[in-house]
């Protein structure tokens, strides 16, 4: 058996092997202790039952995720499926009779930087759409945008940044959806929204985080939704955003995560003390139409605790109290969810793009003319 996790997007260590068990190890974030991310290939002969036994999972920055978690795999890292995974307080046990000699094992399915580039190529024709790079990670990659509409003349900035966790590749899946809506010069729905605004996209806030495997962190170990109150040089990706906001103003601001513990969609807003009245009316309002829309979308849960202080560093904080705008984080689940219909894991990779996509139908409904 070869397990191989050297590819974009890859972690794991293996520790001990035999001819199909393996003990392994989540590794740390570059320069910080969150881990969680997994994401390996193994090669194998077919038909036999294969056990991973990840020993540091109760270690792992949200050990509460892991019961009633199931791992994902793909024989073609485009089709995924979930396999038995045992969580005993101290290990996380997957078990796999594979059919194919090479399956990929992952927390959640990957979003291939290949898959990011091509999309983005894909934005550089189609009009009023333009592909910026506003920036660069402390690695060199770039930090890309894409400005969706006519900037001289609608009213409206909308600014929707995704994956600021390195980890959380349902945000990107999402923002993936809500683009292609965009890009449809056939949807009405689309149309008029690029009527009234302009849409400021940035698929990947950490793009090093991202190919390195890391849970949240830069590749300094900075978690850039704690840094947008005072951004320092180890955060070049949130002060490139942060300062091309300052640029061009903002009306409505949505930031994409992912959320490891809960098996549903929810909401995070800012702290009360940065909140207009009427901000607050349209974030409730976007909450209640995607709520009759998903009803994967689930109030925000009592555990989670409101930000103590209205400079949490996060973005949605930053956004409110500067601008006076809606601003809500929206965490995609990492666990199985079931569809109104009864589909099961009705938000994997197709279905995070749904939701983004239906975001241009509440977005259209909630900017006026």
């Amino acid at each position: 058996m070869k397990i191989d996790a050297n590819f974009d997007a890859g972690n794991i260590i293996v520790e001990e092997m035999t001819d199909n068990r393996a003990v392994l190890s989540i590794r740390a974030d570059t320069g910080a202790k969150f881990y969680q991310w997994f994401n390996f290939r193994v090669t194998d002969t077919p038909g036999v039952l294969r056990t991973f036994r990840i020993g540091n999972a109760s270690g792992a920055s949200y050990p509460t995720a892991w019961p009633g978690y199931e791992a994902l795999a793909s024989y073609n890292e485009q089709d995924w499926f979930r396999v038995t995974t045992k969580y005993d307080g101290t290990n996380l046990t997957i078990e796999h009779q594979a059919t194919e000699a090479a399956t990929t094992y992952a927390f959640f399915v990957p979003y291939p930087e290949a898959r990011r580039t091509s999309l983005l190529k894909e934005c550089e024709a189609p009009p009023l759409v333009s592909r910026r790079q506003i920036g660069a990670s402390l690695q060199g990659r770039p930090l890309d945008m894409l400005v969706i509409g006519d900037e001289q003349r609608a009213a409206k900035k909308v600014w929707i940044v995704a994956r600021q966790h390195a980890g959380e590749p349902m945000a990107e899946w999402s923002m993936e959806g809500l683009i292609r809506r965009l890009l449809d010069a056939q949807d009405r729905a689309a149309q008029e929204l690029i009527g009234k605004a302009t849409l400021y996209l940035v698929n990947n806030m950490n793009p090093d985080g991202s190919f390195a495997g890391n849970l949240r962190a830069n590749a300094a170990g900075v978690d850039l939704n704690r840094a947008w109150h005072n951004p320092q040089p180890n955060a070049p990706e949130v002060i490139a955003v942060r300062d091309l906001i300052a640029q061009t103003g903002v009306d409505f601001f949505l930031d994409v995560h992912g959320d490891e513990e809960r098996p549903f969609i929810w909401l995070v807003g800012p702290h009360s003390d940065n909140v207009t009245a009427e901000a607050d009316r349209q974030q409730r309002e976007f909450e209640r139409m995607m709520g009759e829309r998903y009803v994967e979308l689930k109030p925000k849960p009592d555990a989670i605790p409101a930000p103590s202080r209205p400079d949490s560093g996060m973005s949605v904080d930053h956004i409110a109290a500067k601008y006076h705008c809606p601003a809500i984080i929206i965490e995609f689940p990492f666990k199985e969810t079931v569809s109104a219909s009864g589909q099961r894991d009705s938000l994997l990779a197709e279905g995070c793009m749904g939701f983004g996509g239906a975001c241009v139908d509440v977005l259209n409904s909630l900017l006026a003319p």
